[in-house]
């Protein structure tokens, strides 16, 4: 197994280099090494308070990454954009776990982390100190959240489902024909774009109440998120996963929707849907056998609650993925 120790929020790329004998050349790019695996990681340094990696790799070794905090992280703001990169034929039809999200944590909650052998890591992260983005938003009559965000100390962890527009964002960083002499300006832009975009998102949330976030809550939740996911046919009962992380529930619902900006059963609610458009999509199955097999009982819900959430019914949906 590999193993990396982590002091600086910018370490990632030249400590993996070092590592698995690669080399970072001069436009901050390393290839993989063919006998180590494949893909490529890109950094970015705009100046010292922000930091960008474009992300599409997997190694034939695991890699057990642990990050020490310096002690000036509650500054820190990362943006994590998860499973942006589209997927070639062979790698087959998206897993439900796997589609685009965006994550955006602040202070000391980065875990030690695993990367499995044989799996492809498609993400962008961008890093940003707390003062930087309060000179770049330029606002001064600002919101509690935004606040919170910008000047508050405690730890906090946020994330949502990639929309269009941060998708799309996110795809002209990944794929551009700009000359090699304008791509760093360029993605300095798109960076900042990525950032205002996703903060139109947490805007929504607005009226929800925020806390502190410690690093033990915080895998707690993602363990009960995990579970949400992997059974998709089965409803969330709130006291099991209360019982199983030792929360109490009021706590599990008041943390979860503080993340995820959605209650559990409305977040269950959501993947299941796109789990049904993803077996409709993918797995061509029919519209009763995707019903059933998502728990639904009585196919007119099924194809109510699939409207609310994909905007047209199962059926047509089917129809219109297979033209």
């Amino acid at each position: 197994m590999l193993k990396l120790t982590l002091k600086q929020p910018t370490g990632f790329l030249f400590a993996l280099a070092e590592l698995i004998g690669g080399k970072v050349d001069s436009n901050g790019r390393l290839n993989i090494p063919e006998k180590k695996g494949n893909g490529y990681i890109q950094g970015f340094m705009f100046d010292n308070s922000v930091g960008l990696m474009i992300r599409n790799y997997e190694l034939n070794q695991d890699l057990l990454a642990k990050r020490i905090d310096p002690c000036n992280s509650s500054e820190r703001i990362v943006v994590t954009l998860n499973n942006v990169f589209p997927k070639s034929e062979s790698d087959g039809v998206a897993k439900i776990e796997e589609l685009p999200s965006i994550q955006i944590g602040k202070g000391k909650l980065n875990f030690e982390m695993f990367y499995p052998s044989k799996t492809k890591y498609r993400s962008i992260l961008l890093a940003i100190d707390s003062n930087k983005l309060r000179t770049l938003m330029g606002i001064e009559d600002e919101s509690s959240l935004l606040n919170m965000i910008l000047n508050g100390n405690q730890p906090l962890l946020f994330e949502e489902v990639l929309s269009p527009q941060i998708q799309k964002v996110a795809m002209e960083m990944i794929e551009n024909e700009i000359p090699e002499n304008l791509h760093h300006f360029y993605i300095r832009i798109k960076a900042e774009e990525l950032l205002c975009l996703l903060f139109v998102e947490l805007h929504k949330r607005e009226n929800a109440p925020v806390q502190a976030l410690n690093e033990k809550d915080a895998l707690s939740i993602y363990r009960v998120r995990d579970k949400i996911v992997s059974n998709l046919g089965i409803p969330p009962i709130l006291g099991e996963l209360a019982n199983e992380i030792g929360m109490s529930e009021s706590k599990l619902k008041r943390l979860f929707k503080q993340i995820f900006g959605s209650s559990i059963y409305n977040y269950y609610q959501k993947f299941r849907m796109q789990e049904a458009a993803r077996l409709l999509k993918g797995q061509q199955m029919s519209v009763s056998e995707v019903g059933y097999q998502l728990g639904f009982s009585n196919l007119s819900h099924f194809t109510k609650v699939f409207e609310e959430h994909i905007g047209m019914k199962p059926k047509k949906y089917s129809v219109q993925s297979h033209k």
